[in-house]
């Protein structure tokens, strides 16, 4: 949804459509914003190690055209199957550029 003030599920792209095309579009508004809050940081895609998406509706039909084309999936994308936590949105995601990165490991 584009910043400023008030509800912002209420200021949603497409609000409340969840066909193909309206999740399209909902992904291309949020990877311009990506790429413009990137840029702020004198950053693009290829610094990005971790892309992280989080929608139930299928993005397969546009995930090449809109967001691998786009050099959003360089390092892969993890898809995560469940709503954004911000209630009325259908479709977000989240990137991140990690230099380093040390997992826990449990033992049993």
């Amino acid at each position: 949804m584009p910043e400023g003030l008030g509800n912002y599920a209420d200021r949603a792209v497409r609000k409340g459509e969840t066909t193909t095309d309206a999740i399209r579009e909902k992904a291309r508004f949020v990877l311009a914003e990506q790429e413009r809050r990137l840029g702020l940081l004198g950053a693009t895609w290829a610094d990005t190690t971790l892309v992280q998406i989080y929608t139930i509706h299928n993005f397969y039909p546009f995930l090449a055209d809109e967001i691998v084309r786009r050099g959003a999936a360089q390092s892969g994308a993890t898809w995560h199957y469940a709503r954004p936590p911000l209630l009325g949105l259908e479709y977000e995601m989240d990137c991140a550029g990690l230099g380093f990165e040390t997992m826990a490991v449990g033992r049993r």
